[in-house]
């Protein structure tokens, strides 16, 4: 349902959407073109056997390491909602409920991609049947994606900071850590003076306290931590750079593929991280993303259709009584 506007032409009410849709259109067909070509550009070097091979040498500690390491990074995912509820909503949904919302809005959210929308999507689904208005779910949402973008910042400039003492351009690197750092402690000092609210469209979106949003901060600086570690753990040993360079790259790749709006930045991110690491007809390094995306995309994928589902049957059981 749309607000009332100003009388239209005749034979122009439906005139933008056409163009709108083809606009949505294109731009998904230049994605999916540039996720093909990204993944040409990948596999081009190497063959079949060779990945199959390189997936089957894969040292099982590895992976079980990448396991406990994506399972630690939904779990920060999770706690993100956790915290979220209780600013935005305390005492009206069960601690149980927002880890669940919070794991598997991400866990769709990373496969499907376009964030914002699946994983919100997803939150409402979960929130609405346990009784939360959609304003709720929409200022669980954002507290969710906010704190998880924080996260990253905090992330990326510990990073820098951390390169600075190892480049050729530490200024650079020390600059845009700081100034990160700076942008971040800011933001707190100011939730810390009084309690803040945002209004956006004449919507109140209630801020957390500053203690709060540093355990939010940090927890998001956890997840990061732990998503990235998750694939440097399988890397080739010769192509693995020091982990605050590759974590640095990684974050910017992530923005890539989020950017490119394939499902889950597919493509997208494993050029980029190919370019980073040199590793281009490697079959090695191709298998750990590969493995990669098996164990912290499709695996989660799985486990959230199904959790879902047997939430919705429960819910359906209970309706029933």
């Amino acid at each position: 349902m749309t607000a009332p506007g100003p009388a239209r032409a005749p034979g122009s009410a439906h005139g933008p959407r056409p163009a709108g849709g083809a606009r949505r259109l294109l731009l998904a067909l230049l994605a999916l073109a540039a996720s093909v070509g990204a993944l040409v550009f990948l596999l081009k070097d190497v063959s079949l056997r060779e990945l199959a091979l390189a997936m089957a040498r894969q040292p099982t500690r590895q992976i079980l390491a990448t396991l406990v390491l994506t399972a630690a990074s939904f779990a920060c995912l999770a706690c993100h909602d956790l915290v979220g509820a209780r600013v935005a909503a305390r005492g009206r949904v069960r601690p149980r409920i927002a880890l669940m919302a919070g794991a598997t809005g991400s866990a769709i959210a990373n496969t499907v991609g376009f964030h914002a929308l699946s994983g919100t999507a997803v939150r409402a689904r979960i929130y609405l049947a346990a009784g939360l208005t959609a304003a709720e779910v929409a200022r669980i949402a954002s507290l969710s994606w906010l704190s998880l973008g924080a996260g990253n910042a905090a992330m990326f400039a510990v990073a820098e900071v951390a390169q600075a003492s190892a480049t050729a351009h530490p200024m650079r690197h020390l600059g845009i850590g700081a100034a990160l750092l700076l942008a971040l402690s800011t933001l707190l000092a100011w939730f810390g003076r009084a309690r803040r609210e945002l209004v956006v469209f004449g919507h109140r979106f209630p801020m957390p306290s500053a203690r709060i949003a540093f355990v939010q901060v940090m927890i998001g600086a956890l997840e990061s931590a732990t998503a990235i570690g998750a694939l440097y753990v399988l890397l080739p040993p010769d192509l693995a750079p020091p982990f605050s360079l590759f974590a640095a790259g990684c974050i910017v790749a992530v923005l890539l593929g989020a950017a490119a709006h394939t499902p889950g930045g597919i493509g997208v991110f494993e050029a980029s991280m190919t370019a980073l690491l040199g590793g281009r007809g490697r079959a090695d390094l191709v298998a750990a993303l590969l493995l990669y995306r098996l164990i912290y995309n499709l695996l989660p994928f799985a486990l959230a259709v199904v959790a879902l589902a047997l939430h919705a049957g429960s819910g359906t059981v209970r309706w029933r009584r």
